[in-house]
């Protein structure tokens, strides 16, 4: 048998394997998710099917529970593979679940990265199974940072919206009660809008840096 057809069965079989475990592990609901994730990220080179991502995002819109443990399985399915394949199937389920899923993806997936659970960390992946796969392997790695860059913007900015109406209540208030300082600090706000401004342009030059070094090679 020839190294890609043996490297597409062994694949396979590996699928089958992680399938049939996860169909007797834990509660119905968390099987049907592990199940559908590795349905969706399978060995094979073609598109994920459609079904299996709805699915996931049916499932997960129970409770943070679930989302927690699609967070877990896609983590570990992302440090253990060694496939080019597999690790940007996942790549592209987390991306359409921050996109289309429970904006809690977007928080448990920051929170989990900074308590040492580098989800999006693929700076030291390599497949290394054929000649071909040294450029996939690049795009996996750039393809990760983009979306790590992509998930930072997005919780900076829900934290910038939160602190800006936080900051208008504050001057309501001051403006309410004709305190003498309110004056001096609406004048401090502008100032730390001009500096958010300038920050924010600096984060979006980064993340459109990010965008355009995923042009496939």
């Amino acid at each position: 048998m020839a190294p890609s057809r043996l490297k597409k069965a062994i694949g396979r079989v590996k699928d089958q394997t992680r399938i049939g475990l996860a169909k007797v592990g834990g509660t119905t609901s968390l099987s049907d998710l592990d199940v559908a994730i590795i349905k969706a990220t399978r060995h094979e080179e073609q598109p994920a099917d459609e079904r299996y991502i709805r699915e996931i995002i049916c499932i997960t819109s129970y409770s943070r529970a679930y989302i927690i443990a699609c967070i877990n399985t896609m983590s570990r399915r992302l440090n253990k593979t060694k496939s080019w394949t597999v690790a940007l199937k996942t790549l592209l389920l987390i991306h359409r679940l921050l996109n289309e899923g429970d904006p809690a993806y977007q928080q448990e997936i920051f929170f989990s990265t900074r308590r040492g659970t580098r989800i999006l960390n693929l700076s030291d992946f390599r497949d290394t199974s054929r000649y071909r796969s040294w450029d996939f392997s690049a795009f996996v790695r750039t393809y990760a940072l983009y979306l790590d860059e992509k998930l930072e913007y997005n919780i900076q900015d829900r934290r910038g919206e939160k602190t800006k109406a936080a900051t208008i209540v504050n001057e309501n208030k001051e403006e309410e009660n004709n305190e003498k300082e309110s004056g001096a600090k609406s004048s401090h706000f502008r100032e730390m809008k001009t500096e958010q401004i300038f920050t924010t342009l600096q984060h979006l030059q980064q993340l459109l840096d990010r965008f355009l070094a995923c042009r496939p090679i």
